[in-house]
C-alpha cells in the first residue's frame, strides 16, 4: 500500500510539473494553491485505494444468519472461492451442515446418530499393546523423546515411559513434536483443522513436524487402543480413553466410527 502511494506521488508531481499546464494555471493560481491541490489529489486517491481494499476483504468472507420462529438458525459463511457452508442449528443444540462448492454441488453432514457397534473397539489396533501394560522392555529401534523432565520412547506409534524398573504404555504429553507420521495414521477434519489420529494420540502439523494435541470434539475416528472404558449413561454405551469421550456412530459411506464428544456424565 506504501510503495503505491509513492508511485501516486510521483506521478502527482510529474503531472503538476508539467509546464503546459503551469502556463495556463498560474495566471488562477498561486504556488501554495497548487500545492494545497496536489495533496487534495494524493488524499483522494489514497482514500479510493483504501475502500477498495476494505471492499474486497469484506466480499471475501461473508456471515449471514437468519433465525426461524421456532428458534432455529441458519448460518451461512461464504469464502473467497465461491464456497458456501450452511449450518442449520435447532434450540436443542442439533446441527445439520450443508456445504455448497462454487460450482453448485451440495453435500450434508447431519448428525451423527448413535449406532451399536458391530466390531471391537479395538478393531485397528487389535495386533498392538493395550494402553496401560507395563512391559520389560521397548524394541532397540524405538526413538527416544525427552519433554516435561520425561523420558519418553515411541516404536510404531506406540508410546512408552519408564514405570519403575520398565515401561508402560501410555499416551504421549501434549506438545511433543515429532518428525514423521505412524504408518497407518488417519486424518481427521474438524472445522478448518486438519488432525492426524492413530493409537488414542491426535497430531497437528506444526511447520515440518507433528505436534500431539488434546482430541478436538467431533472429531471421527475408527477404533481405539485397547485399554479403554466402557461406560452406560441412562442406557447408553460409551467409551472413554485418557478421559476423552466416544459416541459409536457411522458415517456418510456407513462406515463404523467413534465420535468424540462431551462428558455424557456431567
Amino acid at each position: 500500500m506504501l510503495f503505491g502511494v509513492n508511485k501516486l506521488r510521483f506521478i502527482v508531481d510529474d503531472f503538476f510539473s508539467n509546464p503546459t499546464f503551469l502556463k495556463y494555471l498560474y495566471p488562477i493560481l498561486h504556488n501554495h494553491k497548487i500545492k494545497i491541490m496536489k495533496n487534495l489529489t494524493l488524499i483522494t486517491i489514497a482514500l479510493f485505494f483504501a475502500f477498495s481494499i476494505n471492499n474486497v476483504a469484506a466480499q471475501k468472507k461473508k456471515v449471514k444468519v437468519h433465525k426461524g420462529k421456532h428458534g432455529q438458525k441458519t448460518v451461512v459463511h461464504k469464502g473467497k472461492n465461491g464456497k458456501k457452508t450452511v449450518i442449520h442449528k435447532g434450540k436443542n443444540g442439533k446441527k445439520t451442515v450443508i456445504k455448497k462448492n462454487k460450482h453448485g454441488k451440495v453435500k450434508v453432514y447431519k448428525p451423527r446418530r448413535r449406532f451399536k457397534r458391530t466390531r471391537v473397539v479395538h478393531y485397528h489396533y487389535r495386533h498392538l499393546p493395550r494402553r496401560g501394560a507395563v512391559i520389560a522392555s521397548v524394541h532397540v529401534n524405538a526413538r527416544n523423546y525427552r519433554f516435561g523432565g520425561i523420558r519418553y520412547r515411541c516404536y510404531r506409534g506406540v508410546w512408552y515411559k519408564p514405570y519403575r524398573s520398565k515401561w508402560i504404555v501410555v499416551r504421549p504429553a501434549f506438545g511433543i513434536r515429532v518428525k514423521v507420521l505412524p504408518v497407518g495414521y488417519r486424518r481427521v477434519v474438524v472445522g478448518p483443522t486438519n488432525y492426524y489420529y492413530y493409537y488414542g494420540t491426535y497430531y497437528v502439523q506444526r511447520n515440518n513436524e507433528y505436534e500431539v494435541v488434546e482430541a478436538p470434539l467431533n472429531a471421527e475416528i475408527g477404533s481405539l487402543p485397547d485399554g479403554y472404558n466402557t461406560i452406560n449413561v441412562d442406557g447408553e454405551e460409551y467409551y472413554e480413553l485418557d478421559g476423552i469421550y466416544y459416541m459409536p456412530s457411522v458415517n456418510e459411506n456407513e462406515e463404523e466410527v467413534l465420535v468424540v464428544v462431551e462428558n455424557p456424565t456431567k
